[in-house]
């Protein structure tokens, strides 16, 4: 009897420590993507005869971090061509919460400042902007170059004082299909296109 209970212990703390490697294990996997959100818009710059659409991505991952990407594409009427193509991709962390507006199948996602924004345009639509030309601007990858891009007066500008400027905490409500299934009507949806201050300056 002793015997068997000593098997059965060593394989009870064999057995225990497997979970504990598959927990760790899975951990890494958690940190990925769990949810992916998106709306569109788009208009039409009478002036120039281009359309403009934006498409907005909110990734929530395990790890309760969020990227919110922005991507724009201008794009020509008889000259159908890409006139200007845009990215911003802002990263941190977030919350999820039941929604303000009480629908059941609404979230509310808080995100907290970014940690880090990216951003990337060309082509030559963006020759007239506010930030002008082909540029990239990178808040974890900082060089001079886009110092003098963005503070050509004093030459000053650093990583810091961009993230401090258009890292902003926002509340986005989504539509979530997992919190009913059965209602085939629902999307993985961003309910209202938030402002964002780098994309509306950047003109």
């Amino acid at each position: 009897m002793k015997k068997l209970a000593k098997v059965l212990s060593l394989a009870l703390a064999v057995m225990l420590m497997a979970l504990t490697l598959t927990a760790c294990g899975s951990s890494g996997e958690s940190a990925g993507l769990s949810k992916q959100f998106t709306a569109g818009s788009a208009y039409f710059i009478g002036d120039i005869g281009w359309y403009n659409s934006d498409v907005y991505t909110l990734r929530l991952n395990g790890d309760d971090t969020y990227e919110l990407m922005v991507q724009e594409y201008r794009f020509g009427t008889e000259d159908a061509g890409t006139k200007g193509l845009r990215t911003i991709i802002y990263t941190g962390k977030c919350s999820v919460g039941e929604s303000s507006d009480g629908w059941e199948t609404h979230r509310d996602v808080t995100l907290e400042p970014a940690e880090r924004i990216f951003m990337e345009q060309h082509e030559k639509g963006y020759g007239r902007s506010a930030i002008a030309g082909h540029c990239v601007i990178d808040t974890a990858n900082w060089t001079d170059a886009m110092t003098k891009l963005l503070d050509p007066e004093n030459n000053s500008m650093t990583a810091k004082d961009f993230l401090d400027k258009y890292a902003e905490k926002l509340t986005i409500t989504v539509e979530d299909p997992s919190l009913d299934p059965e209602d085939t009507s629902l999307g993985y949806k961003i309910v209202e296109i938030p402002t964002l201050t780098l994309f509306t300056e950047a003109g």
